[in-house]
């Protein structure tokens, strides 16, 4: 039987007593720098232990269950919540970072976007369409979240791309001219897999790639944008945790 096809009893019987019950919430963040992430997000839950899955990890945060994965790209990011998406997991959080495509938004604002456009390469295999949409119930949690913790909250017209790398001048042009906002390598897909499975979705996405101004992630920021750019990803994740204990309170 093809991985498409699996039921929940292939998940239950694989990870067996290591998942300690099923997740109030998975949060992915694509990001290459795997180990400083997994270090400082992880510190964050108690009775931390990774699954027999290499790179998941569960633990608990306030008598919630909380899931996370570093999965870079769509192609990754759509296993671990397919997974958690048939288990039951009733919320997936995408966090990380995003590029700018047209002026006027700083880095270290966040976006949440309540829709974006899919062209992740993956999503169209679990039923989507061109347009993903996010849960507006939790986004709207989340961005009143953000804004309580001082973050500047967007909601901008996205587009999830497969590659980071495989964006030229011009492609970031074009998106622009099409009124385009920000960009990610994940978002969409892992909506689509929520939405396939009956769960719920959001993301918040950190701006970072000034893409309309030619810089990127090679280059670094002022002082107090990069200020702005770390708070902004703490907050991401904090407000993640606290909408897993708002889940775990209802369960």
């Amino acid at each position: 039987m093809a991985i498409l096809d699996f039921g929940k009893s292939v998940w239950e019987e694989s990870l067996g007593e290591a998942l300690g019950g099923i997740p109030d919430l998975l949060i992915l963040e694509g990001t290459w720098w795997r180990e400083r992430a997994c270090e400082t997000r992880l510190d964050h839950l108690t009775s931390v232990r990774e699954l027999p899955f290499p790179d998941i990890f569960v633990g608990s945060y306030k008598g919630a269950r909380v899931a996370y994965c570093c999965a870079y790209g769509a192609a990754r990011a759509v296993e671990p919540s397919q997974i958690f998406a048939q288990l039951g997991t009733p919320l997936t959080i995408q966090i990380g970072t995003c590029g700018v495509l047209t002026p006027g938004i700083a880095a270290g604002s966040v976006t949440i976007p309540r829709k974006a456009r899919a062209l992740d390469g993956v999503s169209q295999f679990y039923g989507s369409g061109d347009v993903v949409e996010f849960s507006p119930e939790f986004s709207q949690r989340a961005d009143q979240l953000l804004r309580d913790a001082g973050c500047q909250t967007l909601d901008t017209r996205h587009i999830t791309w497969p590659s980071l790398f495989a964006q030229s001048e011009d492609m970031c042009a074009d998106w622009a001219k099409e009124g385009m906002q920000t960009v990610d390598m994940e978002a969409t897909a892992v909506a689509a897999v929520a939405a396939k499975y009956g769960s719920a979705c959001i993301t918040m996405l950190c701006t970072w790639d000034l893409l309309s101004d030619g810089r990127t992630f090679l280059d670094p920021l002022q002082p107090e944008q990069q200020a702005m750019l770390d708070h902004a990803n703490r907050a991401t994740f904090k407000a993640s945790l606290q909408l897993a204990q708002q889940i775990a309170d209802t369960r």
